[in-house]
């Protein structure tokens, strides 16, 4: 029979507790609340786990990607790849800058951009590529460096959802030019709102401190962090690799249960790979209207489970029922690409329709979770299925 589960059955997220309270206390004592010591000293702790030369807090991942973008030079009449599979912000970023998302199709594996299709789609125009390691599943991004390196590309990587994954021992963040991470409230680390822009090249890094907080000569903006955001950074920091250790278990936990099933596979990073499972990635071999009605009944049931995103190249932002003021850059005409006569709606990208409208779920499996509250979702996913 069916479980049903409430938000007090099912560990939420964030998980304050009375260190973040004292911390955020502390902050309000001071009297410095805009970016100070708190989030310089951020910044250092999350450079040093990470392994990077330097690092930069901003007040959100979006904030970071346009400010990675703008120190990267790309501008009007630029092209950037970009991945369908994401959330908005990591191809409307873009917009910010008057450049051109270029959609390309993922890989099946990761859900990741697909090198192959990234070198088919760099042209004289293109100035970035931006892959994301959706869910903390790490795309395939040494292939993805390898193809930028041979057209000297910069490679911004969105690892929004990533902080502690890594590929063959190197972080996820670190491989491209600019690494940027999201603190907001869903995320591993959770601020309430917040980011955090890495690399190892000091002159990019001063450019990004300079753009962040009206610095530069160039339009540069207010996106400082808080000093709350910073002081709640470091403790999440600090209990990030727990945190990461407890999603992963639950995510073999379910494993172990759906091992071998024909219809139900719990995706996991490939072997030479570590991910952090932001959210659990489910992929299931039935048809696009059954998984939305299965998705229905466990949403009812109380579980923290979604559809994973659909194609962001059929979002309103690139199909404008009407222009918006700004205008469009790809009508712009400084804009010479293969944007300029294609509809971002009719793209070919074959794997991203097979994956993105349903065959994949992501459920969020936060510290605290229990055996029995696993077992008791996977006895009703099964139900749904059968």
């Amino acid at each position: 029979m069916p479980h049903p589960v409430s938000r007090s059955d099912w560990p939420s997220w964030p998980q304050f507790g009375d260190e973040e309270e004292a911390a955020v206390a502390s902050v309000v004592r001071s009297q410095q609340l805009f970016a100070a010591t708190q989030v310089m000293q951020f910044e250092q702790d999350f450079a040093n786990f990470l392994g990077s030369r330097r690092a930069v807090g901003i007040g959100n991942a979006t904030q970071g990607l346009h400010l990675a973008l703008a120190a990267a030079g790309v501008g009007e009449g630029d092209e950037v790849i970009v991945t369908p599979c994401s959330w908005i912000s990591s191809s409307s970023c873009v917009l910010m800058q008057n450049a051109v998302p270029v959609f390309v199709d993922i890989e099946s594996e990761s859900l990741g951009l697909d090198p192959e299709a990234v070198e088919r789609a760099i042209t004289p125009l293109t100035k970035a590529i931006v892959p994301v390691h959706i869910l903390g599943y790490p795309a395939k991004i040494e292939e993805i460096c390898e193809v930028a390196a041979a057209h000297k590309i910069p490679v911004i990587e969105d690892a929004s959802h990533a902080p502690g994954a890594s590929v063959r021992g190197k972080m996820i963040g670190t491989f491209g030019t600019m690494g940027v991470f999201s603190l907001q409230q869903r995320k591993t680390i959770s601020t309430g709102d917040g980011g955090v822009i890495c690399t190892d090249d000091d002159s990019i890094a001063d450019k990004l401190w300079r753009l962040r907080s009206f610095g530069d000569d160039e339009l540069s903006y207010n996106y400082r962090m808080s000093e709350f955001a910073g002081v709640l950074g470091q403790i999440g920091l600090r209990k990030l690799g727990p945190h990461n250790q407890q999603r992963a278990w639950a995510a073999h936990y379910l494993s172990t249960i759906f091992h071998d099933h024909p219809t139900v596979t719990i995706r996991h990073p490939r072997e030479h790979e570590v991910g952090v499972y932001y959210a659990v990635a489910i992929e299931l071999d039935i048809s696009d209207s059954e998984s939305a009605r299965l998705l229905t009944e466990l949403e009812h049931r109380g579980y923290p489970i979604r559809r994973v995103f659909p194609p962001l190249n059929r979002h309103p932002h690139f199909n404008p029922k009407t222009p918006p003021a700004r205008g469009l850059p790809w009508e712009h005409p400084a804009y010479r690409g293969t944007m300029r006569s294609k509809s971002y709606e009719e793209l070919d990208l074959p794997i991203t329709y097979k994956y993105c409208y349903g065959r994949v779920l992501e459920l969020y499996t936060h510290p605290g979770i229990t055996s029995l509250q696993l077992d008791n979702f996977a006895a009703d996913l099964l139900a749904g299925i059968n």
